[in-house]
């Protein structure tokens, strides 16, 4: 392992354990508030927004790598953030009312929409292994999607769905930016997060404030999962391959699923466990088969 993998993957770690603190929190907002999905999102995006952007404007250093980010990566920057926007909605419209475990489970088949992704837009084909791994996953999805009490098909629909379009910005990033820079990136796509969600709440009518204790909770979990989450992840694009990214992260449903067992008195049952071990068995075969190199002569 090289030291620049090393550094990736340390990145990546860092991206678990700010996401699944990020997923707790909203979840236990969800669970003791009625606060709506793009409530959620707005008032958590937009505190983390205002407690990070003194560090950026308060050097000249920082605000040059923004303004870089801007005129270089812009476009994809918007796109990627347009479609991460429309996938965090959905996500939490269905961690609103899904149990943590099957959520967390079925969010991580980004890794098989990332394949697939390759083999549409970059001429990549599917190995035999990659075949049989999305093969299980489909297993699994359908055991976990049919959690009786647990999750219903219109949530795990929703949840599949943004997968993919958090799928999107993942390819995107890799395909058109050489060297992404990772904060800077999580800062601008704060921003865009808020207008987003503003925009939408205002014209489906949803807008309102929620109580303070409440928006310290959200503010506090987005800074660790939409700033710190997305920075490391977006620095670790640097480093490793989109499929290795998403693989290391498929620790993350696994811890999430025993902290809704142990804390959140999610039921502990077989068809969980078992669906769970597919999906993720099915998404580990997907990311480690192995390449044959060609070698040029």
């Amino acid at each position: 392992m090289t030291g620049n993998e090393k550094k990736g993957y340390f990145f990546v770690f860092l991206t678990g354990v700010f996401f699944a603190f990020e997923v707790i929190g909203f979840k236990e907002v969800f669970r003791r508030y009625n606060v709506s999905p793009e409530m959620a999102a707005l008032f958590g995006v937009g505190f983390a927004f205002l407690v990070v952007t003194p560090f950026f404007l308060s050097s000249v250093k920082r605000r040059k790598k923004v303004t870089l980010t801007i005129k270089r990566d812009g476009h994809i920057l918007l796109i990627g953030t347009f479609s991460n926007a429309m996938g965090i909605v959905l996500y939490y419209y269905a961690l609103k009312q899904t149990d943590l475990g099957p959520a967390a489970i079925l969010i991580k088949t980004t890794v098989l929409y990332n394949v697939i992704l390759g083999v549409v837009f970059l001429g990549e084909r599917f190995k035999d292994r990659e075949v049989f791994g999305i093969g299980l996953s489909i297993v699994g999805i359908y055991l976990i999607s049919t959690l009786q009490g647990q999750i219903n098909w219109i949530s795990a629909f929703c949840i599949l769905l943004s997968a993919f379009l958090f799928a999107i910005q993942s390819y995107l990033i890799k395909k058109y930016i050489p060297e992404i820079l990772g904060l800077e990136y999580a800062y601008l796509r704060l921003l865009l997060l808020c207008v987003f969600f503003f925009l939408y709440a205002k014209s489906i009518g949803t807008f309102f404030v929620p109580p303070l204790e409440v928006i310290l909770i959200l503010g506090f979990c987005s800074l660790l999962g939409y700033f710190l989450g997305r920075a490391f992840y977006f620095e670790a694009h640097n480093y490793l391959p989109i499929s290795k990214l998403n693989a290391t992260l498929l620790i993350e449903p696994i811890f999430l699923m025993f902290v809704g067992i142990l804390f959140m008195k999610e039921p502990f049952d077989v068809q969980k466990l078992s669906g769970g071990a597919i999906i993720l068995l099915g998404l580990y075969l997907i990311v480690f088969h192995k390449r044959k190199v060609k070698i040029k002569r």
